[in-house]
Parts: C-alpha cells; sequence; structure tokens
C-alpha cells in the first residue's frame, strides 16, 4: 500500500521512517522565512503534486467521455471524491480513484491507485490553457502511438508508473519501499510537493537549533549552503567575468531531477561535509541519437542539465540561480534583463546585434539562442544549450533552426542568405559547416580523428564524450589511443565515453586499461568498468578476479536501488551471465518482464538468452509475441530475421531483415544485414536498391558503401558502383579493392 506519511516528528507514528521523521514541512518554515516562502508558494514546485479538491482538479470530471486509440475513458466525481473509468492493463473497464493532481500548468495529470502500491499517471491529461489557446479540453499525450493494454506506453505500465519514474522528484523526503518479491510498493514521502527541504534538507534539526539559537556551522541543515557565483564587469568588457570562485553546488543540487539520469546511489539526509558528486549519485544520460539532435539540441526530454553542460554559459561557471530565482524558479529579471545581467545591453541588446526590431519577437535572446520545443504536445521547454543559429549545419544534419520557428514560411536557403548579410559573419566561425563539432561524421574517417583530437580539448566535457562516440562508430587503433588518453581526464563524462570505446579491444588487451578504472574516484565511471569487465571475466587473469569481485558488488547494489527498474535487472542478468550462473540470469530476465511485460528490450534480452541456452521454442516464442506487441520496433524485426537465419529459411529472413532496415528505428547495421540476406537468396538488385536509400539515409558508411560497391560490380551497375566509389575512395583511399575497382571503371 502507500503511505503518505503526515508531518509529524519523530516517534510520533510507527510507520514513520527515522529518516522522514527529520523533515517538519514548508509551512513551518514559513514562520521564519516569510519571504521566501511567499515566492515558493509562486513557484511550479508548490502545485507540483496536490490532494483532489475543487481548487486543485483544473480538469472537468462532470461525467465527461472522452475517447482515444479507441479506448472510452469517463471523468466523473462523487461526494467530493474524483474517479476516472476507464480499461485497465487486464482490457476491462475499472474504476479508479484519484490520489493525486500531477502538475497544474499548461496541462494537468491525475494520479491514480492501480494496487499493490503502484500508483500510475494517467496518460489523458487535462489541456489547461485558456480556450482561446486552444486549451480547457481532454487531450491523449501519445496520440501518434497505437496504444493498447499491451503497449509498453499503455497508463498502467512500467514508463507510466509514479513511484519509479515521478514521485522522486515531485515529493519532499521521497522514500521508494520497493519490493521485489512482490513486486509492490510501500512508499513514504513527507511531503506532496516538492519544499524547503527538499533543496535545504530535513530541518528538524534546523528547528531544534532555532528554539535555543544555538547554530551549527551549517545551521542544523545536513546540505551545505550555496553561495552563487558573483560577475563584473570590466572596463569595456561587454561580457561579465566571474570575480568570484566557481560554485557548481547550485547546478549539481538542481540537476538531481533536472536532468535525464539513473540514480546509482542513495540520497543520504545525513551528509554534513561536502555534497555528493552528482556523477557520484547519478548516471547522466549523454548525448544519444534519441535524445539530441546531432548537434545538440534537445530532441526527446532531457530536463536541462545534459543541454546546458553544452553551453559555453556553464563552462565559465554560470549556474542556475544566476538567472533563476531558487525560491520561486522564475526569472530573476524579466525579458531580455536575465541576459543582461552578463552580456552588456549596449552591446548585445540592440538591433545591431539581434537584426530584429526593438520589442520584437525576434529581438528577445532566448527566441535565437535558446529556442523551445514542445512535449506532451502543449508544453514548451526551452533548450539551454545556448546555440547560435546555423543554417550551415541545420541543413548538413537535418537539425532544428530557430529561425524558422518564426519564418516559417521560409527555409534554411532564405536563414542562410540572411545571415550572411549580417555584421560580422564571415568573421563567425560557427557559420562555416566544417568548424562546427556535429559535423565531424560529414568528414572523410582520415580527418575525423584529426578533428575529434582539436576539439576535445576546446568543448564541453559531454561534447567531448560525443565526440568520442562518433569517432569509435569507424574503430581504429587511433580512436583507441585517443580514448586510453581520456582514461585520465578530470570529466567523469569523458572517462565513461572513453571507456566505450575500449569495448573494440581483444578483452586480453583491454582489461590492462579498465582494471584501473575499478578505483575511479567516480561511481558512474567505476560501474560503468565494472559492467565492461564483467563481461571479460572468464578472460581475465585469476590474479585480478577478487578486487573484481568486490566491484561486482558494489555495482550489483547500485542496480538494486532501481530494482522496480526493467533496465536494472537487465544489467544483473548480464552479471550472471558473465560469472556462469544461468539460473540468477533467468530470474533476473523474467523480472524485467514482470515489471514491463512487453518491453522490447526485454523481451529481447529473454530470447537471446534461450538461443545461447539452446532453446529455440522459447526463443520463438518470445520473438513471436514481441512481433504482435512492438511490430514497429526495428530491434525486433531484425532479431526476429536474424532467428530464420539461423533456422536456415533465408526467403523469411530477408523479409523481416528488410522490414527491420527501412523503420525510423533502424541503424545502418541493419541495412547492411538485409541487403546481405536479399543477396544471398539472388535478390541483388534489390540489395542496391536498399543500400542506395541506407546511403542517403546514413552518408558515409564504409560497410554501407563497399557492400553497395561489391553488388554492383557483381551485377556491372555503373549507376551505383559510380555512387559508392565516390565516397569510398576518400573513405578507404588505400583499400587494394577499392583501388581495383576505381581502375576498371576508369576513375
Amino acid at each position: 500500500m502507500l503511505v503518505v506519511t503526515p508531518l509529524v516528528s519523530a516517534n510520533t507514528k510507527d510507520n514513520v521512517s527515522p529518516a522522514t521523521a527529520q523533515y517538519i514541512g514548508s509551512d513551518t518554515c514559513q514562520n521564519c522565512h516569510q519571504t521566501e516562502h511567499k515566492l515558493w508558494q509562486q513557484s511550479d514546485h508548490h502545485k507540483a503534486m496536490q490532494a483532489p479538491s475543487a481548487d486543485s482538479v483544473l480538469g472537468d470530471f462532470n461525467n465527461v467521455e472522452v475517447e482515444f486509440h479507441q479506448i472510452k475513458t469517463r471523468f466523473f466525481k462523487s461526494d467530493k471524491q474524483y474517479f476516472v473509468e476507464t480499461t485497465n492493463k487486464q482490457g476491462v473497464r475499472q474504476t479508479f480513484d484519484v490520489k493525486y493532481t500531477f502538475g497544474f500548468d499548461p496541462l494537468q495529470q491525475y494520479i491514480l491507485d492501480t494496487g499493490k502500491g503502484h500508483m500510475q499517471a494517467f496518460n489523458i491529461a487535462w489541456d489547461t490553457r485558456p480556450k482561446a489557446q486552444g486549451g480547457q479540453r481532454w487531450y491523449h499525450l501519445q496520440p501518434d502511438e497505437s496504444i493498447t493494454p499491451d503497449h509498453p506506453f499503455f497508463w498502467q505500465r512500467h514508463f507510466q508508473n509514479w513511484n519509479s519514474r515521478c514521485a522522486e522528484c515531485h515529493t519532499t523526503g521521497y522514500e521508494k519501499n520497493y519490493q521485489a518479491e512482490t513486486n509492490s510498493y510501500a512508499t513514504q514521502f513527507a511531503e506532496t510537493t516538492v519544499g524547503c527541504e527538499s533543496c535545504h534538507g530535513p530541518a528538524a534539526l534546523h528547528q531544534t537549533q532555532a528554539k535555543t539559537h544555538q547554530f551549527d556551522a551549517n545551521k542544523g541543515f545536513t546540505k551545505l549552503n550555496a553561495k552563487p557565483p558573483v560577475w563584473g564587469f570590466a572596463p569595456k568588457d561587454p561580457i561579465a567575468n566571474l570575480v568570484s570562485g566557481k560554485n557548481n553546488q547550485y547546478m549539481q543540487q538542481c540537476a538531481d531531477c533536472h536532468s535525464r539520469r539513473l540514480p546509482i546511489a542513495g540520497k543520504t539526509p545525513t551528509i554534513k561535509q561536502n555534497p555528493v558528486d552528482y556523477h557520484d549519485a547519478n548516471y547522466l544520460s549523454l548525448m544519444s541519437a534519441d535524445l539530441y539532435f546531432d548537434d545538440g539540441q534537445i530532441k526527446d526530454e532531457v530536463f536541462v542539465m545534459g543541454s546546458f553542460l553544452q553551453s559555453k554559459m556553464a563552462e565559465a561557471g554560470v549556474t542556475c540561480s544566476n538567472c533563476h530565482n531558487p525560491h520561486s524558479g522564475k526569472l530573476k529579471l524579466p525579458g531580455n534583463q536575465t541576459c543582461t545581467q552578463c552580456h552588456s545591453a549596449p552591446t548585445y541588446d540592440l538591433p545591431e546585434h539581434h537584426q530584429h526590431k526593438v520589442d520584437s519577437l525576434g529581438s528577445q535572446c532566448v527566441n535565437c539562442h535558446m529556442p523551445a520545443r514542445t512535449y506532451m504536445q502543449v508544453d514548451d521547454r526551452r533548450d539551454h544549450s545556448f546555440v547560435i543559429p546555423n543554417a550551415a549545419v541545420s541543413a548538413a544534419i537535418d537539425s532544428p533552426n530557430a529561425c524558422l520557428n518564426c519564418h516559417q514560411k521560409e527555409d534554411l536557403s532564405w536563414v542562410a542568405a540572411k545571415l550572411a548579410t549580417w555584421p560580422k559573419a564571415k568573421s563567425s566561425p560557427l557559420l562555416a559547416t566544417t568548424e562546427h563539432w556535429s559535423n565531424i561524421h560529414l568528414l572523410p574517417s582520415t580527418e575525423q580523428l584529426t578533428f575529434a583530437k582539436q576539439q576535445l580539448s576546446k568543448t564541453s566535457p559531454i561534447v567531448a564524450a560525443k565526440l568520442l562516440e562518433i569517432i569509435n562508430r569507424q574503430p581504429s587503433q587511433g580512436s583507441v589511443t585517443l580514448a586510453i588518453e581520456q582514461l585520465y581526464s578530470e570529466e567523469p563524462l569523458l572517462r565513461r565515453a572513453a571507456i566505450d570505446v575500449l569495448r573494440n579491444l581483444p578483452p586480453d588487451q583491454g582489461y590492462q586499461y579498465l582494471y584501473p578504472m575499478l578505483k575511479d574516484p567516480v561511481k558512474s565511471v567505476r560501474f560503468h568498468a565494472t559492467a565492461l569487465l564483467a563481461s571479460w571475466l572468464s578472460q581475465m587473469p585469476e590474479t585480478l578476479l577478487p578486487e573484481l569481485s568486490f566491484a561486482i558488488d558494489e555495482y550489483k547494489a547500485s542496480l538494486l536501488l532501481t530494482a522496480d527498474f526493467p533496465t536494472s535487472h537487465l544489467s544483473l542478468a548480464n552479471l550472471a551471465l558473465a560469472m556462469g550462473d544461468n539460473k540468477t540470469a533467468q530470474l533476473h530476465f523474467e523480472q524485467a518482464l514482470t515489471i514491463a511485460p512487453n518491453l522490447p528490450s526485454a523481451m529481447l534480452a529473454l530470447a537471446d538468452f534461450w538461443r545461447q541456452t539452446n532453446n529455440q521454442t522459447k526463443e520463438l516464442a518470445i520473438l513471436e509475441k514481441a512481433i504482435v506487441v512492438n511490430h514497429d520496433f526495428a530491434d525486433v524485426l531484425h532479431q526476429y530475421g536474424l532467428f530464420w537465419v539461423r533456422k536456415k529459411e533465408y526467403y523469411k529472413a530477408a523479409q523481416w531483415l528488410v522490414k527491420a532496415s527501412d523503420l525510423a528505428d533502424a541503424q545502418p547495421y541493419y541495412a547492411y544485414v538485409a541487403a546481405t540476406a536479399l543477396d544471398s537468396i539472388n535478390r541483388t538488385k534489390q540489395a542496391i536498391d536498399l543500400l542506395l536509400r541506407a546511403n542517403q539515409r546514413w552518408p558515409q558508411q564504409t560497410d554501407l558503401l563497399y557492400s553497395l560497391a561489391l553488388y554492383a560490380d557483381k551485377t556491372k551497375d555503373k549507376a551505383a558502383i559510380k555512387i559508392a566509389l565516390a565516397e569510398l575512395q576518400i573513405l578507404l583511399p588505400n583499400n587494394p579493392q577499392v583501388q581495383q575497382w576505381l581502375i576498371q571503371n576508369g576513375q
């Protein structure tokens, strides 16, 4: 059951944990901190989650019925209680109590109790905007998905679970209390909002000290009071300089919630010395293609931190509280005044700089440098990487361009022409496509490594990590050497990325570089190294096993903190496999599917487990189920196709492999495998057509181009081989076969 603890002192109730009892509540804080409390009441945090009432519920619960994805849902109330009648995960109509409201502007969701302590964020939301703006309506958060009770995004599935995915950052004094054996929760929290103590820490000791006016060095709090950096202008310098020491504590503290991350350490409220380093408590998501565009602009919701870390502001020492009031969460000053705190108005807040009329949308700094992206259909979130609109880069990699947000009838060629007329345009390196880091993949492979070496020291750690990932797409001795150098970087994100590059090494070489990483001072790096070394366990010297065993135990303990995440059980299963414990591995694979029954990665992992253990019957059964419930996931179709390759049913295999290569989430490798399958059944012409499409989608992929040249040579398709050789002679200039093809084709 869900235990909602009232704000009480210690020992008042038996079910209140000692940690929860240390919290006194935000309303108590106002007795001494009235100004801060009033600001907090204006904040989004104050209304983040509330008990349902006539004041807090904004949606229409007047017996309203809506239908989305062929599922009817009724919203109604009775005796001042609020209810939702809808289809449950068994496909049966059921009525659920509304336990909490969730958010208030520009949308409001509702938290429903589904039993065993599971609280679910319902994915039909109320649009709270005025009717004139399209609001005051019920709408579905996933309108373009074919949502059924079996779908991973169905409201009662793991991705909509409040306990695991929402509660930690939307309550104060949160304790998950998940029981894996019963897949149940006994969640506790001290306050149904993001209150004062979410940032300052529990205040019971502070309250006690206040009564006697005898404070310790940190006034009774378990979190140190951060002092924001101070900035000042030097004579004739249009940009402010840091005049105090850097202090990233605000950013680290805010980032615990304002980041796309996986927690890897418990957040104890008893730390009185230095605050826990963010990377020692969290596993920050790097700049993967599903989260960011190739130039670093936000794609999926990343909650600010990963975006901001790319910026020159973060590098200079700017922190959250320089722009936002920490108590209200709002900007410190209206309009451009927030920016002109550090970027002098006489230089930057003028038409000569922004090239737009004063007080127009185009004159607002944020519209050019912090373009908004809409999530959940109505919720605009601004990019915090502070980019400079670059038409050439947008055209080269198909990324958004801020200019087109306002000039919607124009295109990138118009933007490029306009920007070229601006003052100083010719001297701006960011207007040159080849000088922007995101275009490294457009360079010949021989130049990519040189470019990466130059950029690593010039750019932010999260971008540098992305560069290592890009050059690792075509592994070389040079990329491995560069990665080994980064193992000694001061930046944990760069050390993590370097470990990924070393996956390409044979285990008997790789462990020599990675074994020292077991003593890395930062857990996110240490665990990353541990996971890879564990996969090499059988090939490591026995003398190293005791220390690795200790590291594996520590890593396991961190994974158990998120035992309600299917991904944690997949990692635990992989550890068990590495240690030869198939029985435990099977249990973890099955637990992952208990939590998220139709999660593609979990289904495929269990199918692969059955493949490795020679149980083709069970492998096929789970793959066929995966095909039904995840028919638009490239990974699923690809693995299903490979099953039929192993069964030597090549025509059937080719059918599924081709389908996989055409899906939106496909990888270049899938096209390579699909083309190989087509050629094997004498459909080489189709293989060529597939590779030509793939080359347009994923340019400069050596394997794709080489296969294209091979099949074009085989069928005497001169047009296709010309296309392939035009790029191969740049990518593989010293390859003997490429040289032979060039001679044969008179090039």
